[in-house]
């Protein structure tokens, strides 16, 4: 029986320095990983509300008026070919309501510590949609 493997570096010492944000040591910059992050913050309520429904590839697709290659990209978490805005309608169709929130920078505040974006369920299924409330941008918005 053998022992075990010699390793090639010592236990103890790191192998590379992190800045802790996986995506920036990855050369994201920071637009990119803010939207990226914002994708990923409306994906996970959609894929969550989905399960929940039990929904087939066929059924989400015409629940979401797309194509069946699209709603296996969107089951299996390949967001990048689907825009900020498409991921909303998509929420929007699955009866999620979707509030964006924007304040002012701080100089000591890290943008992965600020609420992003809420997703929560807006009405029971097959009821009509709630009519939107606020600014004519936001209607606009949610009528997309």
């Amino acid at each position: 029986m053998r022992g075990p493997m010699p390793s090639a570096k010592p236990a103890n010492k790191a192998s590379h320095i992190t800045t802790g944000n996986v995506l920036e040591d990855l050369g994201f910059s920071a637009e990119e990983i803010r939207e990226i992050v914002l994708k990923h913050d409306l994906w996970v309520p959609i894929r969550a509300e989905i399960e929940d429904r039990k929904l087939t590839q066929t059924k989400l697709a015409k629940e979401l008026q797309i194509h069946q290659p699209d709603a296996s990209l969107l089951l299996r978490g390949q967001i990048e070919r689907f825009s900020i805005t498409r991921l909303m309608q998509f929420a929007d169709r699955l009866g999620l309501a979707v509030t964006l929130a924007v304040a002012p920078k701080t100089t000591n505040q890290k943008p992965k510590n600020v609420p992003r974006i809420l997703v929560r369920k807006t009405r029971a299924r097959g009821a009509p949609p709630m009519p939107a409330v606020g600014s004519q941008t936001t209607r606009r918005m949610a009528r997309a």
